[in-house]
């Protein structure tokens, strides 16, 4: 079986969607996916959140990006995310960035995992492939 592994890196609202389209499509070709996040990203897989990127958007953007999305039956983020839990998909959120945002491991979504730098580079050397947002 083919092994992904995803390091979400950023807080933008098209990366992270980019990020879990990416999970999902290797978790429907039957590969291993597993989803690291780092750096402020890691409020996105807070109960508080649930998903919902407001960061690096304007309230205007992301209320046209909002309406468009619905207008075109395209799924938001926290929707997105929580098919991909449902579906197997290995969410790991870095430790460090969870405790510098303000959160415990408690505050996270059932299923979401702690990691830290070791467990990635662990994961990335045996992927077959691995891709940066």
């Amino acid at each position: 079986m083919a092994k992904l592994t995803i390091l979400l890196a950023d807080n933008s609202m098209d990366k992270f969607y980019h990020g879990l389209v990416l999970a999902i499509g290797g978790k429907s070709l039957n590969w291993d996916v597993k989803f690291f996040v780092t750096s402020q990203a890691v409020i996105l897989f807070t109960k508080e959140m649930k998903g919902k990127s407001k960061l690096k958007m304007g309230f205007f953007a992301r209320l046209f990006i909002n309406f468009q999305m619905k207008r075109m039956n395209i799924p938001d983020t926290s929707k997105l995310l929580m098919e991909a839990i449902k579906e197997g998909i290995e969410f790991y959120v870095d430790e460090a960035g969870l405790k510098l945002a303000g959160f415990s491991k408690s505050d996270l979504l059932d299923g979401i995992k702690l990691s830290d730098t070791i467990s990635f580079l662990e994961e990335a050397k045996t992927s077959d492939v691995v891709i940066t947002l």
